[in-house]
């Protein structure tokens, strides 16, 4: 039977499990489904879930289902109750949420079609097949978890299979919604929503060019945050972003949008980072009520790696990452909003292949400063970009109150 904690459904408990002797599993798949858990009384919500899931790849003529929930902390889905026909072996069990990127888009109001293998991949879907669709599971406003139909033939996802699956999603919600004991559009569910809204408006993290490979991270632990990253790409030239708001909790996340909202129009206008600045700082000065503040680096460089400018704002820490030093190279100016002119200049640069640029917001530098000592002559290596952007991660993921602590790596190839 549904168990109810915090405010939120959950199907099963995963407890008094004999399938498995190895107990850091069971804890670590809190949710994880066993096929002989099913019962077979039709009063029992997974039961009604499971024939609505089996129902559904008969009449869609898909070879498997599953549905996935949001756990508590926002931080994973969670398999919960996936079709008994077709049986799945690879299933992923639990998923991190912020590199779901087919269910972000869904959770966000949108079905999400994927027509063969290789969006399969870019979307992140939580097993193989040729072709899948995913639909957002709701309460109203609040996002639940997502819907997932998998197919054997590519480009299965048509207009027909799409409404289709809509209506079985719809079917699943109301299932959910008989079973839970009490309204769940509660703070703690707002608060989850404005986290996947905070979340959609991220770029895919990780950007591979011919000449600049790219990379961004925002810690968000349990709570909106006030940092984010952003890419912008033309023919001639690639921007990235980094932005870190001031303030109070909502206060911080809303500022946070309106600068980064901006910083993407100006980004389309110039080439220059100084003017992506000065023109965000005026939008801020002349828009705001006069208490919208933010830290800012915006960085410009030519899709043939020949040059790179940058201008920075506030409380940010910019780093050279060269093979046998780190430099800090950036001079900044006033935090965004606080004067009507900045005054921010330009700073260029010349990296040679191998190189990376890093851009820290001031908490992240401050968690990654803890775990080594650049005073000690302790220095990032970024040769390895990935093994690099995977080490700092793992530095910010000590810091579990983090809510403003981004970054983001440009390494020249």
């Amino acid at each position: 039977m549904p168990t109810q904690e915090s405010g939120h459904l959950r199907l099963f408990a995963g407890h008094n499990d004999h399938h498995s002797d190895d107990s850091s599993e069971i804890q670590s798949r809190p949710y994880l489904r066993r096929d002989d858990s099913v019962s077979d009384d039709p009063n029992d919500l997974v039961y009604r879930v499971q024939a609505i899931l089996n129902n559904g790849v008969d009449i869609l003529h898909a070879s498997a289902a599953a549905l996935y929930l949001i756990d508590d902390e926002t931080r994973h889905l969670l398999l919960q109750v996936p079709s008994s026909l077709g049986a799945v072996s690879n299933w992923e069990y639990k998923r991190q949420l912020k590199s779901a990127h087919g269910d972000l888009k869904a959770l966000t109001g949108h079905v999400v079609t994927i027509q063969n293998s290789e969006r399969m991949k870019h979307w992140n879907a939580p097993t193989e097949f040729p072709s899948a669709v995913c639909i957002p599971v709701v309460d109203g406003m609040v996002p639940l978890g997502t819907l997932w139909f998998f197919f054997e033939e590519p480009e299965a996802g048509n207009d027909h299979v799409t409404k289709m699956a809509e209506l079985i999603g719809s079917h699943i919600e109301s299932e959910l919604n008989r079973a839970e004991p009490e309204p769940i559009g509660n703070q703690s569910s707002a608060l989850k929503y404005g986290m996947l809204w905070q979340q959609n408006r991220l770029p895919n993290p990780s950007i591979d060019c011919d000449q600049w490979l790219l990379r961004g991270h925002v810690s968000q632990n349990s709570a909106l945050t006030s940092g984010f990253f952003d890419w912008d790409f033309t023919d001639e030239r690639i921007s990235a972003t980094l932005g870190v708001a001031q303030g109070s909790v909502i206060e911080a996340a809303f500022t946070a949008a309106s600068v980064q909202t901006a910083s993407r129009c100006y980004t389309k206008l110039t080439q220059k980072p100084s003017e992506v600045l000065e023109s965000t700082n005026q939008s801020i000065w002349t828009g705001g009520i006069g208490d919208q503040f933010a830290s800012m680096v915006n960085i410009q460089t030519t899709s043939d790696g020949a040059q790179l400018q940058l201008s920075a704002a506030g409380d940010c820490r910019v780093l050279l990452i060269k093979s046998q030093e780190n430099v800090s190279v950036a001079q900044y100016g006033p935090d965004l909003g606080t004067v009507d002119a900045g005054d921010y200049e330009d700073v260029e640069l010349l990296l040679d292949s191998g190189d990376t640029l890093g851009v820290f917001s001031d908490s992240a530098w401050d968690a990654v400063s803890h775990r080594f000592d650049p005073s000690n002559g302790d220095e990032l290596c970024g040769e390895d970009l990935q093994h690099l952007y995977s080490e700092l991660k793992n530095m910010l993921s000590y810091s579990e109150s983090l809510t403003d602590a981004v970054f983001i790596l440009l390494q020249k190839v």
